[in-house]
């Protein structure tokens, strides 16, 4: 057994929960295509270098009783642990595509164990063409982690330049950083507000307003599956143009999207039907935090530093279907918004302050109770923005991210970046909950309607 760094914070500790009761739930998954002569010995002792450097890669999980605390996860080193690494060179018929897709989805449904490192790596080339596929567990890392662990990566790879060590200690956990007001006794009728959203949520589903349920299982039948789409540059450029000529945001307009494809599906199937003509409905959009806390941290600190928050967006019924811009504006607006007034309203303090009153009994019950009903939260949707990677001899042509189902969470979960100009958008969702049918068509009209607006450049 190695040494015993810290208790993994109730935030920290809901990806293990997840994982115990949907396997593999609380993964997440990127995928970085690469071009040029890639040696697999160098790939490999690039990792090790960027495991000796970054202390949150030699750490695993333990379920454990310490002196006078309750049993809880601690992070421990885990002594003597091989690279979870491994190489495959694909001479067969499936071609580099096809493979990133298997080794994908099978790395977002492997659970780490207690006592395992929390990260693995799978390199796969065809020819001069590779991928490296990198799983981490959530309680370890966000989307802005993972891009700086892989960029420190690629930076490895230069054996003429050391990587500087982060240290030993890992960082504390995104608790440590909670304002008094919400963290202390009090904090908790601060934040019993937050249920009443969580509960209309809820009603919202039961009436309808969710992914159609193509399979009902137990959450411990529920599987990850993930798909990607991708937006061309000149239409990117395109709906960069129509967002600063309307003095809109791409967030806003990104997440538009999302939820105007969902809500379009919802109206043909007729599950609208019960709702009100307008309504109120809930967004999901996950925030790094890293310069809401203090003192500020940069994206080099390694850690779980996202949190959730959720805008209500209003729904005319009549409007769906409008083919012009002014109702995608319109909700787009609420989504943007809605992330500022959240943040200002404490909103993602007061929603890991619930799962500190649950506990972690009390919170896997929550989670439990949450699978059994219809998926509350429609999309849960992450914007990572423009993403940059440098490399003197590999070319970096694109970057998927997928974020592991969370067994109470999202019907789908979006995650979007834009590299070299190409905006890419990946999806997940619980299978057989929601099918692969479901999800690819889901996607697809997402594209669609991005495309659609792009041709609407010169006529607004």
């Amino acid at each position: 057994m190695g040494s015993i760094m810290r208790a993994l914070s109730i935030h920290e500790a809901s990806f293990p929960i997840y994982a115990e009761l949907s396997p593999g739930g609380g993964n997440i998954v990127a995928c970085l295509r690469l071009q040029g002569e890639l040696d697999v010995d160098l790939a490999a002792a690039g990792l090790q270098k960027l495991m000796a450097a970054e202390p949150t890669l030699r750490l695993g999980y333990r379920w454990l009783k310490r002196e006078d605390q309750p049993e809880n996860y601690y992070f421990e080193t885990v002594a003597g642990a091989a690279l979870p690494f491994q190489a495959v060179a694909i001479n067969g018929d499936d071609g580099l595509d096809i493979t990133i897709a298997k080794t994908s989805t099978a790395l977002l449904n492997q659970p780490f164990q207690c006592g395992d490192l929390l990260w693995r790596a799978r390199l796969l080339s065809h020819g001069d063409e590779h991928c490296l596929v990198f799983a981490i567990s959530h309680s370890l890392s966000d989307g802005t982690s993972v891009n700086y662990l892989l960029k420190r990566w690629l930076q490895s790879l230069n054996q003429a330049k050391p990587l500087v060590a982060a240290g030993e200690q890992i960082g504390a956990p995104l608790w440590h950083y909670m304002p008094h007001n919400i963290a202390g006794f009090f904090g908790a009728f601060r934040s019993l507000g937050i249920l009443s959203t969580f509960m209309k949520a809820q009603k919202l589903a039961d009436q309808g307003l969710t992914f159609k349920v193509d399979t009902n299982v137990p959450a411990m039948e529920h599987r990850c599956r993930a798909t990607y789409r991708t937006v061309d540059q000149p239409t990117f450029e395109q709906l960069v143009e129509l967002v600063k000529s309307n003095g809109k945001s791409i967030h806003g307009l990104l997440g538009a999207a999302t939820l105007r494809a969902f809500l379009a599906e919802c109206q043909q199937s007729g599950r609208l039907k019960s709702l009100k003509e307008t309504f109120s409905m809930p967004f999901v959009t996950t925030v790094n935090v890293r310069d809401k806390i203090e003192p500020v941290l940069d994206d080099t600190s390694a850690g779980c530093y996202s949190s959730g928050v959720t805008s209500m967006v209003e729904i005319d019924q009549k409007r769906i279907a409008d083919q012009d811009l002014q109702t995608t504006w319109a909700i787009g607006d609420q989504i943007a918004s809605g992330v500022t007034e959240a943040l200002e309203q404490d909103q993602h303090w007061k929603v890991l302050r619930i799962y500190k009153l649950a506990g972690l009994k009390g919170l896997k019950k929550m989670f439990v109770d949450s699978s059994e009903k219809s998926l509350a939260t429609p999309i849960s949707f992450a914007n990572m923005g423009r993403v940059d990677f440098n490399n003197e001899s590999l070319a970096v042509n694109a970057f998927q991210v997928y974020a592991g189902f969370h067994v109470s969470g999202a019907g789908v979960n979006v995650t979007a970046n834009s590299l070299n100009g190409v905006l890419t958008i990946c999806f997940t969702c619980p299978e057989p909950v929601v099918g692969q049918a479901t999800l690819d068509s889901y996607a697809d009209s997402v594209v669609s309607l991005l495309q659609q607006w792009a041709t609407l450049v010169n006529n607004t």
